[in-house]
C-alpha cells in the first residue's frame, strides 16, 4: 500500500492509501541472498511460499525511481499457517 500522496492539510480530508504492484525479494535476515522474489498484482497482493522460519523482505516500486519508497520487512512464516503482512510504501508527498 501507499500512502495518498495528499500533502497535509489541517481540515479532514480522504485520502486512503492505495494498492501497488511493487518487487518483493526476501532474504534470510543478515544475508543479501535472495531466498525468493515476486511482484504483487495490481491490488497490491502476492504470495510466496516458503518453509517456516525468519526472513526480511525487500520491497521496491517497479519504477527505479527513488519514491514511493518502503524499508524492510521482518516475517516469521510458521508452520502450516499463511503470513499476512501490510507492506507500506511513502509517497513523498509532504
Amino acid at each position: 500500500m501507499v500512502d495518498g500522496g495528499c500533502r497535509m492539510v489541517r481540515n479532514a480530508s480522504p485520502c486512503p492509501d492505495k494498492p501497488l504492484s511493487v518487487r518483493l525479494t526476501v532474504t534470510r535476515p543478515g544475508d543479501r541472498a535472495a531466498v525468493a522474489t515476486a511482484t504483487s498484482d495490481a491490488e497490491g497482493r502476492f504470495r510466496i511460499p516458503l518453509a517456516p522460519g525468519r526472513y526480511a523482505l525487500h520491497p521496491a516500486n517497479l519504477t527505479g525511481s527513488p519514491v514511493p519508497a518502503a524499508g524492510s520487512v521482518d516475517v516469521e512464516v510458521r508452520p502450516a499457517q499463511f503470513t499476512t503482512i501490510t507492506v507500506s510504501f511513502d509517497s513523498g508527498v509532504r
